[in-house]
């Protein structure tokens, strides 16, 4: 019984879908910005992994999906309020808690902090 119960546990665990293994469970929560605006990424139950980022006066600023975040290279479609793809260079601190992530076509970066 103890072995059955570990082959279905290495079964159920070691299925993932392409999009969980794309994204690193550490950019999941909730973020804040130098400039006060917030980045939530969550995961939907079709196992898409969305963005919205709001203004501190909970104005929407930008939504949209991460398709691929693996190896230093993150690939976003944003869909608000232009649609556009683009692929950008990110790093997170030691402890996890600290993102950077290049904007696109510039040399300027976003630097989010985890709050959730």
């Amino acid at each position: 019984m103890k072995y059955l119960i570990t082959i279905l546990a290495i079964t159920f665990f070691g299925m993932a879908t392409p999009t969980e293994e794309s994204v690193e469970m550490e950019f999941y929560g909730i973020w804040r910005t130098l400039d006060n605006e917030f980045v939530q990424i969550n995961r939907t139950m079709d196992f898409e992994t969305t963005f919205q980022r709001v203004s501190s006066k909970r104005q929407l600023m930008a939504k949209g999906e991460i398709l691929n975040a693996t190896e230093g290279k993150i690939e976003i479609v944003r869909d608000y309020p232009i649609r556009e793809t683009y692929v950008s260079d990110y790093v997170f601190s030691p402890s996890g808690k600290t993102l950077v992530i290049m904007k696109p076509n510039s040399d300027k970066a976003w630097v989010l902090e985890k709050v959730q």
